[in-house]
């Protein structure tokens, strides 16, 4: 029997592979020779971004940055600064052979901490996380019909991960401290944030506005801390091949370096901040497809032979798009009198069972109740709830602004307004055909007209017309069902055909 048949081709980005790795990172640094000797470390504040990433067949190899920003005092109690870069590189092998289209990473610092060597070198340690999906590109064909066999069809709404990426943006700014007439000694403690202002698809472009917030603290000629703020937009468009307008876009962006110098003004006074960095860019492209898909054939009166592939798919998303103010608490080891700087950033974003969890870090210098300029670190979770079912998910969040409020002598409460984009899905394994032959006639060709049939509960008509041989239509007519679940053990007639 010839079969006249129809084929399509599919594509998607799978995830091919999940690593969930722990490293730990060593560096040494040393104090420019500008800057006096440490007699006390104040604040050491680590943080570390992803920059880049390459693979090959069997290893992906991450490239990052760990930015080390220390303040401390001098012999004569004077305050100093200093911020630190460090690059790194770390390899992960994973066993099969993946041609890796893209990788979306996930860098958190679980922990860091250091120990002063002498008064012009300090040892640094820190504890990373690196959770990485590694996505290829499936291509393939499969049945889009049969004329001559009854098919089951399977249709999907599908999310697919487009690309994902990691792009940089630098920036160079030069601004007077608000008092014209101050003289800047020392730099005391910098701070540095980047929010996302606004973010466009174009075809194969992307178009992300930024804000820069940086926050200063410097020291007079009494030895008086003063603070500047300073905020600017930059803006970066981005290449990724194949996006659309209606393509929705995760945008985080993190300040990967900073450099702060004071410069003289045309009076000749120390008055002016040059500040230079760069912003690690991490976006994750998505679009929705709809994907009609045989996974079942039968022809009356004969047996076939089906050719099947097995794929995974995110199915019935469901976008996420809004803004919240949350109030996390926050208590210190010594009572806090004054903050003098602070500074509010996400960590990290993960979506599990619908629910959608921020890590918040929280960074502030203070005063205690000894007039003693203090550091204060910590990250703790935000967790709130997208949807009652539990779905797998994807998201990102980004701070649009922060306060707070102290309460009592060492506690705090932050309070941060933030927008949210995520997608929640139900993942699928999905066996669908990609061809069908006739392998034989039936041997039993004289059925009966009408057949009894003791149908049990949850048992799909599909199955039974495919064991009768049969429309599926018809017994449906004849029984008068109006679902294609039997919903209780029932007793079916079963026309022939």
């Amino acid at each position: 029997m010839e079969l006249c048949k129809e084929f399509k081709s599919i594509c998607s980005n799978v995830n091919k592979k999940r690593l969930n790795e722990n490293f730990e990172l060593d560096f040494q640094v040393n104090l420019p020779q500008y800057l006096d000797d440490i007699e006390k470390i104040i604040k050491c504040s680590v943080k570390n971004v992803v920059t880049n990433y390459e693979c090959s067949d069997t290893k992906i190899t991450i490239h990052g940055k760990t930015l080390i920003n220390i303040t401390y005092l001098n012999c004569d109690m004077c305050s100093f600064s200093n911020i630190f870069e460090e690059e790194f590189s770390k390899s992960f092998d994973f066993d099969d052979d993946i041609t890796v289209a893209f990788a979306q990473i996930q860098l958190n610092t679980k922990y860091s901490n250091f120990r002063l060597i002498n008064q012009r070198r300090i040892d640094i340690h820190t504890a990373l996380n690196a959770r990485i999906c590694l996505y290829a590109r499936e291509t393939g064909k499969c049945l889009s019909n049969c004329k001559n066999a009854f098919v089951k069809e399977c249709s999907l709404q599908r999310l697919d991960n487009k690309n994902c990426g990691i792009s940089s943006c630098e920036f160079d700014e030069i601004f007077s401290v608000a008092n014209n007439n101050a003289q800047i000694k020392n730099i005391v403690n910098s701070f540095g944030v980047c929010i996302i202002d606004d973010k466009k698809i174009i075809k194969d472009k992307m178009l992300i506005k930024m804000k820069v917030e940086i926050s200063i603290l410097y020291s007079d000629d009494d030895n008086n801390i003063e603070k500047c703020m300073h905020s600017f937009s930059v803006s970066k468009i981005i290449d990724i091949d194949d996006s659309l307008e209606d393509d929705k876009v995760f945008v985080t962006a993190d300040i990967s370096g900073l450099y702060v110098k004071t410069k003289a003004n045309t009076d000749n006074i120390l008055n002016d901040i040059e500040i230079v960095g760069n912003i690690a860019i991490n976006y994750q492209v998505y679009s929705i497809s709809e994907e009609s898909l045989i996974t079942d054939s039968y022809i009356p009166y004969f047996l076939t032979k089906a050719d099947t592939e097995k794929s995974v798919f995110k199915n019935m998303p469901v976008y996420y798009y809004d803004d919240r103010t949350d109030e996390i608490n926050f208590e210190c080891d010594k009572n806090i009198i004054e903050i003098i700087d602070l500074k509010t950033e996400i960590e990290n974003t993960v979506v599990e069972e619908s629910q959608m969890t921020l890590f918040v870090k929280l960074s502030f210098l203070y005063y205690d109740d000894a007039s003693q300029i203090c550091f204060f670190e910590k990250t703790e979770k935000v967790t709130f709830t997208l949807c009652d079912e539990k779905f797998d998910g994807e998201g990102v969040a980004n701070i649009l602004f922060s306060d707070y409020v102290i309460k009592g002598t060492n506690k705090l409460t932050l309070r941060i307004s933030y927008v949210y984009n995520a997608y929640l899905y139900k993942t699928e394994t999905i066996d669908y055909l990609t061809d069908i032959e006739v392998s034989a006639q039936r041997d039993n060709l004289n059925t009966p007209q009408l057949t009894l049939y003791f149908a049990d509960a949850d048992e799909s008509v599909w199955d039974i017309a495919k064991k009768f041989s049969t429309d599926m239509s018809l017994i449906i007519e004849e029984n008068n069902l109006s679902s294609q679940i039997i919903e209780n053990k029932m007793v079916l007639l079963v026309p022939g055909m």
